[in-house]
């Protein structure tokens, strides 16, 4: 039930960072929620990656900011489960992995930390759910 209500959050966060794009400083809202979507529970990926390619798309006209960098999650988040354990410091890395391309693509520092900020208390709530589902 989780990955639907993510996906409709997540059209909701493109609409809100083209809706008040004139504002100084705002989180990428849906990319958070993908992002943490994703490091709660490995297998949303599935349902993230095409999120993250209609994010992409939608708010840099490509798909090169941040679909390869999700692409990569899984694999990334397995290999790195199995040799040093599932663990919040190893999926921390991928979070932010998965964020520094906004830095790349001129959305700013505060954009960046808001971003961050706003995916940690959402991943918690959602792995919370994934443990008592």
């Amino acid at each position: 039930m989780i990955p639907p209500v993510i996906l409709l959050l997540c059209i909701a966060g493109v609409v809100c960072n083209l809706a008040f794009s004139g504002l100084a400083m705002q989180p990428d809202w849906s990319l958070a929620l993908l992002l943490a979507s994703v490091l709660a529970h490995r297998g949303n990926w599935i349902w993230a990656l095409p999120a993250t390619f209609v994010h992409d798309l939608s708010l840099q006209w490509s798909v090169w900011m941040c679909v390869p960098f999700m692409a990569l999650t899984p694999a990334l988040m397995a290999m790195i489960d199995f040799q040093a354990g599932p663990g919040l410091p190893q999926r921390f890395f991928v979070l932010l992995m998965n964020t520094i391309p906004l830095l790349y693509w001129g959305w700013g520092f505060d954009t960046w930390l808001l971003t961050v900020l706003l995916c940690l208390p959402v991943w918690y709530i959602l792995v919370r759910h994934h443990v008592w589902a």
